[in-house]
């Protein structure tokens, strides 16, 4: 359900619970990984220093800006934006092919038009 979640925020304003929570695992991930990078740089390679710990840096204040926007912004129910993407019964796709068609043939049962000409137009009875 997650996943679904995460594609609805991606097709529809707004932002959910969902995407943020991944986004965060993300941005938090990225962090540890050049963390543990600058600690085996330090050792291995003085040279790569300061380029890691730029990165580092921004790694860290991307985090903290986009949930300071995030929270300025708000997030989105993703009920919302189920109904945005679906309507308001919120199923997608659930439906069979023979539950889409009528029962019946709607050209047999419909009755022919008739068209009346008059001096101001053309109308169309039914």
């Amino acid at each position: 359900m997650l996943v679904e979640d995460v594609l609805y925020g991606a097709l529809t304003s707004g932002v959910n619970k969902p995407t943020v929570l991944l986004l965060n695992v993300a941005l938090i991930g990225c962090i540890f990984s050049l963390g543990a990078l600058l600690a085996l740089s330090i050792n291995g390679a003085p040279a790569l220093v300061p380029h890691v710990a730029f990165l580092l840096f921004l790694a860290i204040g991307l985090f903290f800006l986009i949930n300071w926007f995030l929270t300025q912004v708000g997030t989105v129910d993703t009920a919302q934006q189920r109904n945005e993407l679906f309507g308001p019964s919120g199923v997608a796709g659930s439906l069979s092919l023979a539950e889409k068609q009528p029962a019946s043939d709607p050209l047999q049962e419909a009755t022919p038009a008739t068209i009346i000409s008059t001096s101001t137009g053309i109308k169309k009875t039914e």
